[in-house]
């Protein structure tokens, strides 16, 4: 399980290093994706997609024909080596917990990485409460400030910071005290578009896809996503704030330049969203001017639709194809079928019963009525007594995948049903002395490919 597990984050990463590559492309062919930032939480679903269960394509449900055969048939063919040889001999201790480690330390960086993430969070609410309320009368007209919400609040900070939104509940915006070189309008504009922050619930966004790449820190284009979201988002607010008000487009670009040039907004955490990002390159600012005055069009209903189409049949090819490639590993862990066993008839053990021809399983001694429990999880193909030679009385056939199946043999009732799934340790029936036998017991077979193995090399025995 570790090892799938380890496995699918590592397709994880490559399969969202192919999604990333593929950006620039989507971007060029749809303009309007560069104002649309849920196209970038549609991506972080898209890269999280080998973790989904893999649908089992082209399964095949066979019965062994060696069970089907007579009995003087199969007692001919007993030498037969386990197709899977790391199965006769237990590995070492580290071999066999390697990938559980290996988890445990992704886990420990993740781990850190999230309370590096939290310390950047409590120094930003720190810097919001050494911050001062502002009078709305000073900012906003008696019509504005009817308008405001009252869970939103005002603050003002002397540190030479763009200005920026904060809170999880409590919407809180931040100005810095130069915003009073700024005329009015300026002043209007600067909330206007943190205002629009808030309503959009990008403080909010933000923080969770922070501590989404925080924990999944071994995935490295989550990074770049989160730094495209920014960007998207950033675009898409200033186009909000001059959506009614485009012949403002040029006072805007002054705001946003007397901002850029007043503030150090390195200084900040970065954790929320803001006029400027203290992280944001040169080419996204110009990219931003650009925007301004060359406003590309929205995303179309149609468009919408073919992106979603997209979404949706990459998802599918993505599945398919990694189901096509099995990389899970076979069962390693056997349970033993009942409790306590007592074994009365080793594997290829001969009997004068038997016309002295070799045993095909394990044979365990045990009262009728005995609970018998699934060794692997998998699927019931056979739980009756007519499918297989009669020697065999009521029988229970489980498939495990790989080429691995288990069978019990001369139960006296059943706890299953064919088709149904069933986990490693559940019940399958109970023991009993149907078919031929000698007395009450549980003959337990492994079968690899079709041919019996030597059941010890498998169970932990006593």
């Amino acid at each position: 399980m570790a090892q799938q597990l380890l496995i699918s984050l590592g397709l994880c990463s490559v399969w969202a290093a192919l999604l990333w590559w593929a950006c620039p492309f989507l971007l060029r062919k749809i303009p309007g994706l560069q104002q649309w930032p849920a196209f970038y939480w549609w991506l972080l679903a898209l890269c999280f997609l080998p973790l989904l269960p893999l649908p089992q394509l082209g399964q095949q449900w066979v019965v062994p024909s060696v069970l089907l055969q007579d009995t003087f048939i199969i007692m001919q063919t007993l030498t037969a080596q386990p197709a899977h040889p790391a199965l006769n001999h237990q590995p070492a201790a580290l071999q066999q917990y390697w990938a559980e480690l290996l988890l445990l330390l992704l886990a420990m960086v993740s781990f850190w990485q999230l309370a590096r993430l939290k310390a950047q969070w409590q120094k930003l609410q720190q810097l919001v409460a050494l911050t001062e309320p502002l009078p709305l009368a000073s900012l906003l007209s008696a019509a504005q400030r009817a308008a405001l919400p009252a869970d939103v609040e005002i603050r003002q900070t002397q540190a030479a910071l763009s200005p920026f939104t904060a809170g999880w509940r409590q919407k809180v915006i931040v100005v810095p005290a130069y915003i009073w070189q700024l005329t009015e309008q300026q002043r209007q504009l600067l909330l206007t578009h943190e205002w629009l922050h808030l309503q959009r619930r990008d403080p909010q966004q933000l923080l969770l896809l922070r501590m989404l790449v925080a924990a999944c820190w071994f995935i490295p284009a989550l990074k770049h996503i989160e730094q495209a979201f920014i960007r998207t988002m950033e675009l898409a607010v200033d186009q909000a704030v001059l959506a009614k008000q485009p012949e403002l487009a040029t006072l805007y670009g002054q705001t946003l330049l007397s901002c850029l040039q007043l503030s150090r907004s390195g200084q900040l955490s970065g954790l929320s969203a803001g006029f400027i990002h203290g992280n944001a390159g040169k080419g996204f600012y110009q990219q931003r001017f650009q925007q301004l005055f060359q406003r590309p069009d929205g995303l179309s209903a149609w468009q919408r639709g073919r992106l979603f189409g997209m979404f949706a049949g990459s998802a599918v090819l993505l599945q398919l194809s990694t189901a096509a490639f099995s990389y899970s590993e076979p069962p390693e862990q056997w349970l033993l079928p009942v409790e306590k066993p007592v074994i009365s008839s080793f594997y290829a053990q001969q009997h004068p019963f038997r016309q002295n021809r070799p045993h095909q399983g394990l044979d365990f001694a045990a009262a009728r009525g005995v609970v018998i429990r699934a060794s692997q999880s998998g699927k019931v193909l056979l739980a009756d007594a007519s499918s297989l030679n009669s020697r065999y009385g009521k029988v229970v056939l489980i498939d495990h995948g790989h080429g691995y199946q288990t069978l019990y043999a001369h139960l006296d009732s059943f706890s299953v049903k064919a088709g149904q799934r069933i986990a490693a340790g559940e019940p399958v029936g109970t023991v009993g002395s149907s078919g031929q036998v000698t007395g009450p017991h549980l003959h337990f077979e492994i079968l690899v490919n079709g041919r019996q193995q030597d059941p010890a090399a498998y169970l932990k025995l006593p």
